[in-house]
């Protein structure tokens, strides 16, 4: 029995190295891998400086309806976006509202797709924006805009801290 358990894992072993050789050179965009990692690796990074151990407090503004959030990670911005479909909002990252940080945000529907326009904006600059299929595009490029604006809030937040001292 162990002889057949051994050929067994043996044969198997093989045809996943097979497989994997085979997925590495046909299967997928290398290009596109890459960025989902880099993506994951800078939202892990920003969500290790920005939170630390503590959460962010921030308000939104969605279909004119006003909510405070506690966010502990870059996915409880994502939620806040996707709390609601369609709607305009904005997610308010500062008191000075849009004076200061934000997000401003469009989710409609077309030909039965969902379409996201995001911005990140300091006061009337903008940081970083884009539009996104949610419906055939992975989250990628919505996250990279977030992690835009939680590195701009960061720099913010240091220079303040400097010039208080």
């Amino acid at each position: 029995m162990s002889e057949t358990l051994v050929t067994g894992v043996i044969i198997f072993l093989i045809i996943a190295v097979r497989g994997f050789q085979f997925w590495k050179r046909y299967g997928h965009d290398h290009g596109e891998l890459k960025s989902i990692v880099s993506t994951i690796e800078k939202g892990y990074k920003a969500n290790k400086r920005v939170f630390g151990s503590k959460p962010l407090n921030v308000r939104s503004v969605i279909n004119n309806h006003e909510e405070s959030w506690k966010l502990k990670s870059t996915m409880d911005v994502m939620k806040i976006l996707e709390s609601q479909h369609p709607c305009d909002g904005i997610v308010y990252f500062e008191d000075s509202n849009k004076d200061g940080i934000h997000l401003v945000f469009t989710i409609t529907e077309h030909n039965n797709n969902e379409i996201m326009n995001i911005s990140a904006m300091n006061g009337t600059s903008v940081i970083s924006e884009g539009e996104f299929n949610m419906d055939h595009e992975s989250p990628t490029g919505v996250f990279r805009i977030i992690n835009a604006l939680l590195e701009e809030r960061t720099k913010k937040e240091e220079l303040d801290d400097l010039f208080k001292n």
